[in-house]
């Protein structure tokens, strides 16, 4: 029997949700039923790119979405990028073939395919990926998320704050998130420190439903305060 490497003991217990990519959006739209109207799941996926917009700098010469699943984040990206060239990538098959199926102007790549050597990017995007990584896996990750990031380019990381109640009973009661071990801002920034990452900015967001949703440009003022439904962290690579 051939011995498997290292990626692939690592891959194989990933991030992969081929059993779950095809009712992903159906149970996330029941779940939000209370935050949106009728569990509308692109509020946030739109909100979540107006943020990443603001928070890179110029036009980045090609942007990469590290674990973009079937997509979600992808219309909203291009809206707020017209004219860069984005690429997303997974290691789930099925959930990359449906992102291509809705998204024929974005490149893919499934993450055991391609070796992260061979294109590197200069703006690159992890929307609530880490806290679906066991913990004893995530500086494997972290090695092949920052592998595709050229040196001086940015990085943003989006997460669930384990301290927003809201949060953690959507997590607890969603089976896609099952295994998953949510990380707090602090271990986030930890995280990333200890990979040699430069910390720019690292904030809570997501205070506000969407029925209240004009409420949003006060969100700024409260990103100070731990109770936002998620986080974000800012970094760059060392030159």
């Amino acid at each position: 029997m051939k011995k498997k490497s290292l990626d692939e003991k690592n891959l194989d217990h990933s991030l992969i949700f081929n059993d779950y990519f095809e009712k992903y959006n159906k149970m996330m739209e029941q779940n939000l039923r209370v935050l949106t109207s009728k569990g509308n799941i692109f509020y946030f996926a739109e909100h979540k790119m107006k943020l990443f917009r603001d928070l890179i700098p110029g036009t980045p010469q090609k942007i990469l979405e590290y674990g973009c699943g079937i997509g979600n984040n992808l219309s909203f990206l291009r809206k707020n990028f017209p004219d860069v060239p984005i690429w997303g990538c997974d290691t789930s098959e099925k959930s990359l073939m449906v992102a291509r199926m809705y998204h024929p102007d974005i490149n893919f790549f499934l993450i055991s395919e391609k070796t992260t050597a061979e294109i590197q990017f200069d703006c690159i995007l992890v929307s609530d990926v880490i806290h679906h990584i066991p913990q004893k896996r995530r500086d494997f990750y972290m090695e092949k998320i920052l592998e595709c990031l050229l040196p001086s380019g940015r990085i943003v990381f989006f997460e669930h704050n384990p301290y927003n109640p809201l949060t953690r009973h959507f997590v607890n009661t969603c089976p896609f998130d099952e295994n998953a071990e949510l990380i707090s801002m602090r271990k986030m920034r930890g995280l990333l420190a200890h990979h040699k990452l430069n910390i720019i900015e690292s904030k809570y967001c997501f205070y506000f439903p969407e029925f209240i949703r004009y409420l949003d440009r006060f969100e700024p003022l409260l990103s100070w305060l731990p109770l936002g439904g998620k986080y974000y962290v800012l970094a760059h690579k060392n030159p």
